[in-house]
């Protein structure tokens, strides 16, 4: 009890004394009931000082808090993968049992694949893993006691941000699971392929393959087609070539959906398999096409764009004048406008109404006062001044896949400078270079103008483009692919079917499969009121789809690895249509059998903690024993407790009052 409540407890014994005294032996003569009166009211009065003193004193209470220790494991199948989910258990084995790491901290156990679990039970099977929010969970679990992070993993992120430089409130001890010597491997990293192609026709593949041996290697590359090979072609790792970009061409002899695999053969000892082969597909369509090209003026391009365009079997090409239109009746797929001026008007207005997509190539002679009046999608600021203009391929050009066939080394085209501006955001394939001056003009663009879709060149003298590759490769064939490739992208986005499916041709296993439809009423406009049906490897069952989005869709989940043909049928109509696709087997955690030993060193750096391996136990458990800031922190507690009960104590006077009260009246004195 502190001085202050000492003494207010003795004043109040003074007081209680002297107030009894008062009352029955000073103030009247004491009777033999004078004693059990004044020790009733003594208890009364004294109780109730008491009751307002309240007095108090300190308990004090010793307690040692242990720093928490949290014990992590990734769960993922790169772990067993990898063939170190025995190593992980044991490892972890260790911490669970060693008495002295158990007597220093509070050790808690957790797993995590996509998430964080209690789950004590390693299975690792989980087809992802997330370092970073495991972490994240982790420090919010922890209080303000200073705590320890021991990570087992290998270190290989599937999804979620990079883990490396996050901020921890705890030190994080990562301890490497795998084997950390780098395994000699090939494989295929990218493949590049248009999503559709024509009949008859060749289209590009692209592929890129990489390698991490530091030897010269030999390989063998393999494209085949329900097993058929249809390509192979030898392929060379060096020291220092350990990228390999190759370019090919596959016949478009089927038409259909085409699923195609590539193959890359393993060197001798090559363990990692899983990423020598990736499958592709494209969908080869019978396009009988007949395309218009338009012109006023004569000029050697005009041939030239007619060559270039019946190099496809497919297509037929056919010059026009404006007023030769007519009295022609027939639609044509595709309109080619040479250099327009105002004869191009009623042509013009026509296509406008009908939305159709336009290839537009201006020159010298172009009239771009008529033009830009016509309101189609761009707008150029006129100038006099017409100046020979160079091409620059742009990299970052997405609108549809192209490559790079030496514009660099290309011969000017002839246009008349001037800004230009578009409607709604362009993509540019080339810009213009002015006397080796780059600049943001468009050279080659592609632009959406409504409901439709347009290519503009600004310049005239292509010809002497498709010569210039003659010249370099003595073969027309990388120009007419190029200039093929526009004329298949403007075709392609006209809506010409009443039934549209959008698809992969091949997707992961575990994957959802998203099948979509669209349909198409007599004007052109997504219709909605129709019953479409998706039936599987022509099932019997069909499976009814439902709208999202201004689409029919469909979903299908658990389907193994295999090729799948389906059918969609409009049960209002006699609109039928069909594809095929692949399920390849694939988990993401295999994808890498090394662990990650960067990002976890970066990790234990900026949270104060150290990197460890699978085999040092004892290193890391010396480290968080010795480890000043893992001490056990002894803490006083000071309480104030009440020297009394305040209920007991009430009830005391309560009854000490009625005592005497009842006394009293006993004895006749009230």
């Amino acid at each position: 009890m502190n001085t202050s409540g000492l003494l207010l407890s003795l004043m109040a014994v003074v007081f209680s004394v002297i107030l009894v005294y008062y009352q029955y032996y000073y103030r009247q003569k004491p009777t033999k009931d004078s004693k059990a009166f004044s020790f009733l009211r003594l208890i009364s009065v004294l109780g109730i000082l008491m009751l307002l003193i309240n007095p108090k004193f300190e308990s004090k209470r010793i307690e040692l808090q242990k720093p928490q220790l949290f014990l992590t494991v990734d769960n993922s199948a790169s772990i067993s993968h990898s063939g170190f989910s025995k190593i992980s258990r044991s490892v972890r084995q260790l911490f669970l049992e060693d008495k002295e790491l158990n007597k220093r901290f509070d050790l808690s156990n957790f797993s995590f694949g996509a998430t964080i679990s209690t789950d004590t039970l390693l299975q690792f099977d989980r087809d992802h893993s997330n370092l970073f929010k495991a972490i994240q969970d982790i420090n919010s679990l922890s209080d303000d006691r200073l705590s320890a992070i021991v990570l087992l993993s290998d270190g290989n992120q599937t999804y979620g941000s990079n883990y490396a430089y996050m901020s921890s409130k705890n030190p994080i001890f990562p301890v490497v699971i795998g084997d950390t010597t780098a395994r000699a491997d090939i494989g295929i990293s990218r493949i590049n392929v248009n999503a559709y192609a024509t009949l008859e026709n060749n289209f590009p593949v692209e592929l890129f393959l990489n390698s991490n041996v530091n030897q010269d290697v030999k390989s063998s590359l393999i494209i085949e087609r329900n097993g058929v090979e249809l390509y192979r072609s030898n392929v060379n790792f060096t020291e220092k070539k350990k990228s390999i970009k190759l370019s090919l061409y596959l016949a478009a002899d089927t038409v259909g959906m085409q699923l195609f695999k590539a193959r890359l053969i393993p060197f001798d000892g090559e363990r990692e398999l899983t990423n020598n082969s990736r499958s592709f597909g494209v969908e080869i369509l019978d396009e009988q096409a007949e395309i218009a090209i338009v012109y006023k003026v004569l000029h050697p391009d005009l041939g030239m764009i007619k060559r270039s365009i019946e190099t496809n079997k497919q297509r037929r090409a056919v010059l026009l004048q404006p007023r030769e239109l007519d009295s022609v009746s027939k639609d044509y797929s595709l309109y080619v406008l040479y250099q327009p001026d105002k004869s191009f008007k009623g042509l013009i207005e026509q296509l406008e109404l009908k939305q159709s997509n336009l290839f537009i190539i201006t020159g010298s002679q172009t009239d771009w006062d008529f033009l830009n009046d016509a309101h189609i999608g761009f707008y150029k600021e006129m100038t006099a001044v017409t100046e020979n203009l160079f091409p620059a391929f742009e990299n970052d050009f997405n609108a549809f896949y192209i490559e790079d066939i030496g514009f660099e080394f290309f011969p000017p085209l002839k246009g008349q400078l001037g800004r230009i501006s578009f409607n709604q955001n362009p993509g540019f394939l080339l810009t213009q270079k002015i006397d080796n001056i780059a600049t943001n003009s468009p050279l080659l663009a592609a632009y959406r103008h409504n409901e439709a879709k347009g290519v503009v060149l600004f310049g005239e003298n292509i010809w002497k483009w498709r010569i210039h590759c003659f010249s370099a490769d003595g073969s027309f064939e990388k120009f007419d692919q190029f200039f093929n490739s526009l004329i298949q992208f403007l075709q392609l986005s006209n809506r010409e079917q009443d039934l549209d499916l959008f698809y992969k041709p091949v997707y992961h296993e575990k994957e959802p499969i998203r099948i979509q439809a669209k349909k198409y009423d007599s004007n052109l406009k997504i219709a909605l009121n129709s019953t479409l049906v998706f039936e599987l490897n022509d099932s019997l069952k069909g499976v009814p789809f439902y709208v999202e989005n201004d689409a029919y869709e469909v979903q299908l989940k658990n389907l193994k690895d295999g090729v799948y043909t389906f059918k969609v049928k409009d049960l209002d109509s006699d609109i039928e249509k069909g594809g095929s696709f692949e399920v390849v087997p694939f988990s993401i955690e295999q994808e890498s059998e090394e662990p990650n030993v960067e990002d976890l060193s970066l990790l234990a750096l900026n949270s104060g903690g150290k990197l460890y391996y699978q085999d040092q136990f004892d290193a890391l458990k010396s480290e968080l024993l010795e480890n000043p800031r893992f001490r056990t922190i002894e803490k006083v507690r000071t309480n104030l407790i009440s020297l009394i009960d305040w209920r007991w104590l009430l009830g005391l006077i309560v009854l000490s009052l009625s005592l005497e009260w009842l006394l009293r009246k006993y004895r006749g004195m009230i």
